[in-house]
């Protein structure tokens, strides 16, 4: 296996988990401002 394919795959992944990781934490304040319904929602 050529190590560019395997840095491809490995630099891949981790864009992968930290969109996630970037959007739970997003819509989890989402989440907190819709339940508090602070001034910074509008």
């Amino acid at each position: 296996m050529d190590i560019s394919k395997f840095l491809i795959i490995l630099v891949g992944s981790i864009l992968i988990y930290l969109t996630f990781l970037f959007l739970g934490f997003s819509l989890r304040n989402k989440n907190i401002n819709a339940q508090n319904i602070t001034k910074k929602d509008k």
